[in-house]
Order: C-alpha cells, then sequence, then structure tokens
C-alpha cells in the first residue's frame, strides 16, 4: 500500500494511505479528542466530537495536477465547515488543523462538549467510571466550565435499567455513541442491543430474551466512554484508584487469554487482598483487547472458603496438611509405582502449557492422559495433545 504525506498542525507525516486523520495525529503526537471513534471498530461519525479543519489540494480539472500558487506550492482549499478526523482517510498534500492550532476546531470540540452535558447527571463522585472516564477527561480539557442550557429543562431518565444478568444501563448517562452496538454486531458477532426512538428520546434496548444474551456483553462496559454501561458485579464495589493492577492469565479455559486482576484490601475479608473486577490485558495473538464473561465474572471461586490452599495427604482416610515437599515426593512414589495403571484427568480450565506438561508426564511414565472437557478448546486438546 502506497504512502501518503500530510501536514497537521505544521508537522508533517507519511502514513500508508487509508489510515485515518485521526490515527494519522497520533503518529506525531498529536491526540485529537474522540468518544465514538474506537480503533477496533469501524468509524461511525456519530459524536462529532473529533472535529477539524481539513484542506486539500486545488486540483485542476483540465490537467488533473495541483493549482501552485506563486511560490510553486500547490493551492490548498480547505471545506467551509468543520469535518471529523475519524472518518476522513488521509490524502496526498492534505493539512489538518486540529484544536492546537485552529480556533474553530477549539470552538466545535467545545460546543459538542457542551451539547453532550446538556441533561448529563453531574454524579462522577459515585459514577464507576469516575478516575478512568473519556468524558470527564476531556470535559476537563474542552469543555466551557459552565452550561447555557437551563436545569430545569434537563431531561431525567430511568438511572438503574437491567439490560441483562450481568451488565446494568444509566440512561441519563449515555451519549449515543453506538460503541457498545458496533461491538456487539462487528465484533462479538451478537447483536442483540440496539438504539430506540429518534432525536432526544434515542436510547439503548436489547432485542434478545434472556436481555442482553452474549457472551462477551462484558466488554462494552470497557469501551463505554461515559459510565452509561456497568457491571452488576463490580458496581459500587470499589474506585478505581483504590484498585493495583495484577497482570496474569485467565485461567477458565486452555485459550489463556491475557488479563489484569484489579485487587485491594478489604475489610469485610478481615484485610485479606480480594479480586475486585477482571480486566482483559491487550495481546493481539491471543485475545486483542478482549474477554468473554466467563473470564471476567467466574473468578469468585477464589473467595471460596473450602478452597484449597494447601497440600493435603490421606492417612488414615482423612486428609491431613502437609508441606509441599512430603505431597510432592508421595505424588512421584505413587506415578513411579503406577506405570501402565496411571490416569490422568486433567480439568480443561487449565493452560495449553498446563495440559501439554500433564499429557508429557502421563507418556514418561507409561500411562494415559485423559484431557476432555466440554469447555471451549478442550477437545482440540484431547485430539493433538
Amino acid at each position: 500500500m502506497a504512502d501518503v504525506t500530510l501536514t497537521i498542525d505544521n508537522k508533517q507525516v507519511t502514513v500508508p494511505a487509508g489510515t485515518l486523520v485521526v490515527d494519522a495525529a497520533k503518529r506525531v503526537g498529536i491526540d485529537i479528542p474522540v468518544f465514538c471513534y474506537h480503533p477496533k471498530m469501524e468509524p461511525a461519525g456519530m459524536c462529532r466530537m473529533c472535529l477539524v479543519e481539513i484542506g486539500r489540494p486545488m486540483m485542476d480539472r483540465a490537467t488533473n495536477k495541483p493549482v501552485l500558487d506563486e511560490k510553486g506550492e500547490p493551492k490548498i482549499q480547505f471545506m467551509p465547515k468543520l469535518e471529523t478526523a475519524c472518518t476522513n482517510p488521509v490524502s496526498e498534500g492534505m493539512v489538518v488543523k486540529t484544536q492546537l492550532t485552529s480556533e474553530r476546531a477549539k470552538a466545535g470540540q467545545k460546543e459538542t462538549v457542551e451539547f453532550l452535558l446538556t441533561s448529563h447527571p453531574l454524579d462522577c463522585p459515585i459514577c464507576d467510571k469516575g478516575g478512568e472516564c473519556p468524558l470527564q477527561n476531556l470535559t476537563m480539557e474542552h469543555g466551557p466550565g459552565k452550561s447555557r442550557f437551563i436545569f430545569d429543562e434537563k431531561q431525567h431518565l430511568a438511572k438503574h435499567v437491567p439490560l441483562g444478568e450481568l451488565v446494568w444501563l444509566d440512561r441519563e448517562r449515555c451519549i449515543q455513541c453506538g460503541r457498545c452496538i458496533r461491538f456487539q454486531e462487528d465484533i462479538a458477532g451478537e447483536p442483540v442491543i440496539g438504539f430506540d426512538q429518534r432525536g432526544r428520546l434515542t436510547q439503548i434496548v436489547t432485542f434478545s430474551e434472556p436481555g442482553f444474551d452474549s457472551v462477551f456483553s462484558g466488554n462494552t462496559t470497557d469501551i463505554c466512554p461515559v459510565g452509561a454501561l456497568t457491571t452488576a458485579d463490580f458496581r459500587f464495589g470499589a474506585r478505581p484508584w483504590e484498585l493495583k493492577a495484577a497482570p496474569s492469565i485467565c485461567s477458565q479455559c486452555p485459550v489463556g487469554c491475557n488479563v489484569t486482576f484489579n485487587i485491594r484490601r478489604e475489610a469485610k475479608a478481615d484485610g485479606k487482598i480480594v479480586i475486585k473486577r477482571v480486566m482483559p490485558r491487550q495481546n493481539e495473538q491471543v485475545n486483542e483487547i478482549w474477554i468473554c464473561d466467563k473470564g471476567r465474572f467466574a473468578y469468585h471461586y477464589t473467595e471460596a472458603e473450602d478452597r484449597l490452599t494447601k497440600p493435603l495427604i490421606a492417612k488414615d482416610e482423612k486428609l491431613a496438611k502437609a508441606s509441599w515437599k512430603s505431597a510432592l515426593d508421595l505424588a512421584a512414589e505413587k506415578l513411579s509405582a503406577a506405570k501402565k495403571n496411571l490416569v490422568v484427568l486433567a480439568s480443561g480450565r487449565l493452560s495449553n502449557e498446563d495440559l501439554f506438561n500433564l499429557k508429557s508426564l502421563a507418556d514418561l511414565a507409561g500411562g494415559k492422559a485423559l484431557l476432555y472437557t466440554d469447555m471451549g478448546g478442550g477437545e482440540l486438546t484431547t485430539r493433538v495433545g
């Protein structure tokens, strides 16, 4: 694919043809604010937050060549209105003025924030998104500071709407960016939510029975830029700045999605460290930036009081606590003695690496590995090892 050279805020940048203006700007360290745009989805241009001035070389219709000025440079013709940086692909010789160099673009973004806030509730102190909210950040950076709209004319909508068992909707916070809808349709392939009504009455609804019937529904809460979608699991559970991040691998199936455990100490857990939520961790070769609902919500088994945390050895038909060394020595002795009678039964919740090592152990000992599971990936492990 051919490269294209353009100028953004007096900085020249060369990018592949087809690159969007908003992405090209990032190449030179310029951050154009967005709400509806997401790099993993096709652009929609719904929020109008990324308004910029775009100029293109004037072309001679007879020769199809750029019209030059007295200095021999191509004449640049700017459109009369602002354009969206998230929907316009770059072109050769294009000139872009963002909020950093254009008062028109700056005013356009400022007015867009003001319109988005006309009926948005001022509940940041109790919003789960507070502290990691794009709307909060962009309002501080690009907002007007005060509204010209009358408070009594604010539209009041339902604030606690269960789209399904796992995801809740606050209709007052929603800015109709469409990220959640496009994710479900284009990426998850489960178009179970959509827009209803028109104009100021537009709202998100679910079309499925049961509601929001999708195994990837939790991802919509990650990409929602305003806290309109929150999970029932984490809702009012903690503030983002109270949490520490611990990178890990999802243990719910052999896919091995990369995740981050957000943890903190809690009084109700006697001061122990507990998992407050599970978030996807980017790995383009495995799970990109998504995880399924099982990986996101099925971590509560770690809180079970009867969960094994230390090795146990059977003595006199009872289980007694033992050291790791004595437990491993006993296991090695039993495995060696079993030989062909050894059978390894493994759970599909193990990683592919663990399943491979267990099968290698069984083969080395002369036994048999039963790596069957009805969870995703298990049948492949049984087939190919």
